[in-house]
């Protein structure tokens, strides 16, 4: 068997927005009313009901399956649906799910913010205005009074790298902008926001744990003897990932961003790593994507011909995320996985992706990378943003016309890995040959 550490927390993730329903005060709740921007014409009106109370069994189903951690988040939109004003009920709302968590057994990994805003924040430009990360602070602060006795873990912002890129250049998401330099300047503004946040919540506990869900994505030059694929494939690992990373453990603004311009306030602003990984891509020099600024990914066959939310992902390969793992060692931080994932297929792909990826974690770590907890995203199906409903990630499928709950394959396998805190040899040989 392959064994992982005494301790390690094993969870599953959630969004608040993803999964509450009746979110009505923020700029995504906004933004899907323009038809066409969701995918069939999908609403986050009820989602997963949680606001009608429904987390309650499904953090029983979490309990059920062994875990003894949940990622969750708290909607900024409703605590402070107006700058200044919180909003009593929302408080008392997340401290009875906070609370819960820890009645069952759970340890609590809350995220403040999760790619959505008040309308209010958005009505005065939202991560392009700097004043963010000020409103930001003040905001982290008071939730960490509110709930910081109940909460050891707390993530401050949600793939901030995933939130430019959508918005400000790629042109999906909220502003729908193709524009590089609005790219870096939220860029800018999101790391300013986290260290803001930070110290923030800090000042209010201490004792808190404090880190961001950074977004890896392993960028390899689809074509090795290609210079100028292999530059594309470093300029979009630089600007993509260890951009922010160099800004948040050396207090500095490393190029694209700036000409090493000090940022002191963001040094050290994080007790751990918190990693999201999905996939990795491979990236060729295309001179006429000049969205992309002249990068084009090449797609792996058999993942799009799959034709779901990772559709144009790159090769699933268990390896690169084995190798990512080890090499964030240089950082001398503790890492947890607050997000690994796939979609239900007609095949066992779940289980299959699931196995494989944990056994990668398991190799890491006997390669000295320091993994302390893993969460897969998600525990349930949900509001998969513009993506609407079409996929379904979760360990348990959501039929979201009776919000009647049933456990996938995926969810059977991970409640023995959970329950032998390990990986066995029969699911290895069946999953991991």
């Amino acid at each position: 068997m392959l064994a992982f550490p005494k301790n390690f927390l094993w969870g599953a993730a959630t969004a608040a927005h993803q999964v509450e329903g009746q979110n009505c005060n923020n700029d995504w709740w906004d933004w899907e009313q323009t038809p066409g921007h969701i995918k069939n014409g999908d609403s986050s009106r009820v989602a997963c009901d949680w606001w009608g109370g429904r987390w309650q069994e499904d953090f029983d189903r979490a309990r059920a399956l062994g875990m003894n951690a949940q990622r969750i988040g708290i909607e900024w939109a409703r605590l402070e649906p107006r700058q200044g004003e919180w909003n009593a009920q929302a408080v008392a709302f997340y401290r009875e799910m906070i609370s819960g968590l820890r009645e069952r057994g759970l340890e609590p990994f809350v995220t403040l913010h999760h790619f959505t805003s008040p309308q209010w924040v958005a009505e005065r430009g939202g991560f392009e205005n700097p004043e963010i990360s000020k409103w930001l602070a003040q905001y982290a602060e008071r939730a960490a009074r509110e709930f910081g006795e109940l909460a050891t873990y707390w993530i401050t912002l949600n793939e901030p790298n995933v939130y430019a890129y959508q918005c400000y250049l790629a042109g999906i998401w909220l502003a729908q902008k193709k524009d590089f330099g609005a790219f870096l300047r939220v860029l800018k503004n999101t790391i300013r926001a986290h260290a803001a946040m930070y110290h923030a919540v800090k000042r209010a506990r201490p004792d808190a744990q404090v880190g961001y869900a950074h977004h890896w994505r392993v960028f390899e030059p689809y074509n090795p003897r290609s210079p100028l694929d292999r530059l594309m494939a470093n300029l979009r690992t630089r600007v993509f990932g260890q951009a922010l990373m160099t800004a948040i453990e050396e207090g500095r603004l490393a190029l694209p961003l700036g000409l090493n311009t000090p940022l002191p306030e963001a040094r050290g602003t994080q007790d751990f790593l918190g990693v999201n990984y999905y996939y990795q891509e491979y990236t060729a020099f295309d001179v006429s994507n000049t969205r992309d600024v002249f990068a084009r990914s090449v797609y792996d066959t058999d993942v799009k011909r799959l034709q779901h939310f990772f559709e144009g992902a790159g090769n699933l390969r268990p390896d690169a995320f084995r190798d990512l793992l080890i090499r964030l060692k240089i950082f001398n931080k503790p890492i947890y996985i607050t997000e690994n994932g796939f979609v239900e297929t007609d095949r066992d792909d779940q289980a299959r992706y699931l196995v494989t990826h944990l056994k990668a974690v398991n190799e890491a770590i006997r390669g000295g990378a320091v993994v302390r907890g893993y969460f897969w995203w998600s525990l349930l199906d949900n509001f998969e943003w513009s993506e609407g409903y079409t996929p379904r990630f979760g360990l348990y499928r959501t039929d979201y016309e009776t919000q009647q709950r049933t456990l996938k394959k995926a969810g059977e396998v991970y409640e023995k890995i959970v329950r032998a805190n390990g990986i066995t040899d029969e699911l290895t040989e069946k999953f991991a040959p």
